[in-house]
């Protein structure tokens, strides 16, 4: 597993290499018009006053849509994600609880490789919308790559099969101490290649 470990890192999409949460609210406000009550809210159902089954029902509406094919970069994450790539050589793997839609799957895929290139990715793990990545991460089980998510749950079950997790900051993660967790790529790019 050591070649795993200098070679490839593992990465959420949403909230980690796209600004999901954007386009999803400017999707929202302009295709269903709903608007926002609550700009601080990372909860669907108290971000836009819906219910939770409203919620998780117009997110996988969502995820299943054309809309999905085009998600703006999270801050600075095409920058840092290739120099990962070119300067040090890191392939990623993209772990993502979309959808079960493989046509879903194949309009991330072409975001992805469109804001990235194609060269950065080695595979691209589709998983239901909103499912638990546990199983998936356990094939990575004592690689210690790193995982990069924003989710504390999915950070949390990788620290638990030997992974080093690492959280872009969201306000939704901000009362977490124990991961490393940071707002720009450019501070993870310092983290993973020790550079100053």
């Amino acid at each position: 597993m050591k070649e795993m470990k200098e070679n490839i890192i593992l990465v959420d999409c949403d909230g980690v290499l796209c600004d999901w949460g954007y386009a999803f609210t400017h999707w929202m406000e302009h295709s269903k018009n709903v608007p926002v009550v609550d700009d601080s809210e990372y909860n669907v159902g108290l971000r836009f006053g819906i219910t939770k089954k409203e919620g998780s029902k117009f997110v996988a509406e969502f995820n299943d849509s054309a809309a999905i094919a085009f998600l703006p970069p999270l801050r600075d994450a095409v920058y840092y994600i290739k120099r990962l790539n070119m300067l040090h050589g890191y392939r990623f793997h993209c772990i993502t609880s979309l959808s079960d839609n493989k046509y879903a799957q194949r309009l991330r895929t072409q975001n992805l490789e469109l804001l990235f290139g194609k060269e950065i990715f080695d595979e691209f793990i589709y998983l239901p919308c909103g499912a638990d990545k546990d199983e998936v991460l356990e094939k990575y089980r004592g690689s210690e790559c790193w995982w990069v998510e924003d989710k504390l749950e999915n950070a949390i079950a990788g620290e638990k099969v030997g992974l080093n997790s690492i959280l872009v900051a969201h306000d939704h993660n901000s009362d977490i101490v124990d991961i490393p967790r940071f707002w720009k790529w450019k501070e993870i790019y310092k983290h993973i290649t020790g550079e100053v």
